[in-house]
């Protein structure tokens, strides 16, 4: 799934940009609503004077600046509602990508990874000092990881689904009581006054114990089939068939190209968005920002990407 950032929210500006043949148009469109779904809403464009209208399923861009961040949404058109007077476009996230600063040249080359692995949790792995094939922390099963692309859920539902059985209300019956019998009224005879309730004494739920924001809980899932797409001395871009969420932690070992030997690199996912659709095949490419790597292992980064360019111009000049 594409997980919107939290500085993206209601109330925000967002440029919108539409694509049909060799034309294409802007608009500024403000964010109205963003559900559970990451589906925004936004108030319906207007060109000349004109509702802007659209196509089902048609592709659509946006770009939200907030907090001297730029995050670029690939999306496409689901409807048109009306909330109090107010026509509201629906667009669903397909893609998100934030932007990264590039101090570092990036080369584009495919490389099949040896090992990646991603954190399944919460809170800072690398900073508590969790080593990739760690054991599970105490409480993993306990955290909410979503790792499914909303348009696969309908895949992962179990094949046998437990039903869910009501059970039928019983009739009234003049033998079904609840209690004592009371007895039989005798004429002329008062009966007795009617026991007072007894009070119930209050029962008290326990305190639920505190929850640590800051705690770390998870574990390191082996992930497979990956390739890097592109690598620099500041991030990283794999291709993987899994969705990563943004900010989720990643660790992966690939060989640098010209036998400049192994490296292991460890950083955050600043960017994911879809790379195929066919069916159950689909890929993601997943941009990682690096947090974890050493400053001779950045300059080994640099002088292969160098010595790898400078190789590919000799061979092309035919030296």
């Amino acid at each position: 799934m594409a997980k919107l950032p939290q500085n993206v929210r209601p109330g925000g500006i967002a440029t919108l940009t539409t694509r049909r043949g060799s034309n294409s148009a802007t608009f500024r469109v403000r964010i109205e609503d963003i559900t559970v779904d990451e589906v925004i809403k936004v108030g319906q464009p207007a060109q000349g004077g004109k509702p802007v209208v659209f196509t089902r399923s048609e592709p659509v861009g946006m770009m939200v600046q907030t907090e001297g961040i730029k995050v670029t949404i690939q999306g496409e058109f689901v409807k048109t509602e009306t909330e109090d007077n107010l026509v509201l476009v629906l667009i669903k996230v397909l893609g998100v990508e934030t932007e990264q600063r590039r101090a570092f040249h990036r080369l584009p080359i495919r490389i099949e990874v040896t090992s990646a692995w991603y954190w399944k949790g919460s809170g800072n792995p690398v900073a508590a000092g969790i080593e990739v094939g760690s054991p599970a922390t105490a409480n993993a099963h306990e955290v909410d990881f979503d790792e499914t692309d909303t348009d696969d859920r309908h895949h992962d539902k179990p094949v046998h689904e437990p039903a869910h059985v009501v059970a039928p209300t019983p009739a009234p019956s003049a033998f079904l009581t609840l209690g004592p019998r009371p007895p039989a009224p005798v004429a002329g005879v008062t009966p007795p006054p009617a026991p007072k309730p007894q009070p119930v004494a209050e029962v008290k739920e326990p305190e639920k114990p505190k929850v640590d924001e800051n705690a770390v809980e998870g574990v390191w899932v082996q992930l497979d089939d990956v390739e890097v797409c592109d690598y620099s001395g500041g991030g990283i871009a794999f291709i993987t068939h899994r969705p990563l969420p943004l900010s989720t932690w990643m660790s992966a070992t690939y060989p640098l190209p010209v036998d400049m030997g192994p490296i292991t690199v460890t950083g955050q996912v600043r960017s994911m968005r879809r790379r195929s659709v066919e069916g159950r095949n689909r890929t993601y490419i997943v941009g990682i920002q690096y947090t974890k790597l050493e400053r001779s292992d950045q300059d080994r980064v640099v002088r292969s990407i160098f010595k790898y360019e400078l190789e590919k111009a000799r061979k092309a000049s035919g030296q």
